[in-house]
């Protein structure tokens, strides 16, 4: 029981490096069908450039959790008769988020694509560079993907940990480390799976990343301490006290940067609105809040920080709702560069939100809601300048 109670409480306090990050690694084709073997390896550097673009992409080859394309092919087609004769494929990508440890299938998409080549080159391909790594339909994809694995973990928990302690008799503690880091603070095991994974890291030394880092952070101040050890022994000499001089004069140059730093503060002024949180854990202003009539769009610029220490991961955003001062609601949002945003504790971050296909030239938001990790921001009487 002593035992317990002493990995539980080693747990807590690891079990952070490893437990809701899910990343993905990518599977060869199934049946790659007439696509020659350079089509299949662009596909492969095709689906890793989009998991990467998305933070998605797996740190090793032990994790479980997997995307497996397959390519059906729709229609072939090939002009003869011009003077340039060219082959047109059509086909269909389907995508599938599942486990390679237990065959569980959690999301899939399918994204048409095609491909056009000249007479003598591969047509499949032409088809396959076709493929865009910032369609937002991959980053949906991965979004719903993750989403839908933490809710199959969440109903399934006991049969999840099951399967763990399974893997760790086999002694693949790789494998099993990966399969337990879906498991959130909110599912029901959460405590034994925290026990099993601080057992299992023993085992994993890579596992445990975050741990070496911290040591070579802590070694900075040493080298400052270094440094005032340095200036000890010079005042030993005759002329200890210009030295001591010198140091009262380097006071006066560190003080003149904190001045200069005050009317950079004022040259980012809040815009004048009432802000609410549901939430603690985030501190938020607004910046700026312009519209631009030609590009029939109004930026939020918002400056952001997370409060909370424990929490250093990427972060999910979204505009839930923009009400304007005569009582219209706006239905098109967007993000500048995506929904997803690292976040770590206590750093300034800024990021605009957008209102698209705006065609009036009202004056102010009477309500605006966003959504920032677990947070909900509640925006009330943002006024609006035009450009």
């Amino acid at each position: 029981m002593r035992k317990f109670l002493f990995l539980l409480a080693t747990a807590f306090c690891t079990v952070q490096l490893w437990g809701q990050t899910i990343n993905f690694s990518v599977q060869p084709l199934a049946e790659a069908g007439d696509l020659s073997d350079a089509s299949q390896e662009l596909l492969q550097n095709k689906l890793k450039q989009i998991i990467t673009r998305n933070s998605a992409g797996a740190s090793n080859d032990y994790n479980v959790f997997v995307i497996e394309p397959t390519i059906d092919i729709v229609d072939k087609q090939s002009t003869t008769g011009l003077m340039r004769n060219a082959t047109l494929v059509k086909g269909e990508l389907t995508l599938v988020a599942k486990n390679k440890v237990d065959g569980s299938l959690y999301h899939s998409a399918v994204v048409q694509i095609s491909g056009q080549a000249a007479e003598g080159a591969d047509p499949y391909k032409a088809m396959i560079t076709g493929i865009r790594s910032t369609d937002p339909v991959y980053t949906r994809f991965i979004r719903i993907a993750r989403q839908k694995i933490q809710d199959y973990y969440a109903a399934n928990c006991a049969t999840i940990l099951q399967k763990a302690q399974s893997l760790y008799g086999l002694k693949k503690y790789a494998e099993a480390l990966s399969y337990l880091s879906a498991i959130s603070e909110s599912v029901p095991c959460y405590e034994q799976a925290a026990v099993l994974q601080t057992e299992l890291a023993q085992y994993v030394p890579d596992a445990q990343p975050d741990t070496v880092i911290i040591q070579k952070v802590i070694e900075k101040p040493v080298e400052v301490e270094k440094i005032v050890e340095v200036e000890k022994i010079v005042e030993k000499p005759v002329v200890v006290e210009k030295v001591v001089e010198k140091p009262v004069v380097v006071e006066k140059v560190v003080e003149k940067p904190v001045v200069v730093e005050k009317p950079v503060v004022r040259e980012t002024p809040k815009a004048d609105c009432e802000i609410t949180f549901s939430t603690n854990r985030l501190q938020l202003n607004v910046l700026k809040c312009y519209g631009n009539a030609a590009q029939q769009r109004i930026t939020i610029l918002v400056e952001m920080t997370n409060l909370d220490t424990n929490r250093n991961t990427e972060e999910y955003l979204r505009i839930n709702s923009a009400v304007t001062d005569s009582g219209a609601e706006c239905k098109n949002f967007e993000i500048q560069n995506g929904n997803w945003m690292k976040m770590p504790p206590r750093v300034k971050l800024r990021r605009e939100f957008y209102i698209t296909k705006v065609f009036d030239r009202f004056s102010s938001f009477s309500y605006v809601e966003l959504k920032i990790a677990d947070t909900q921001v509640y925006i009330r009487n943002l006024p609006i300048q035009w450009q």
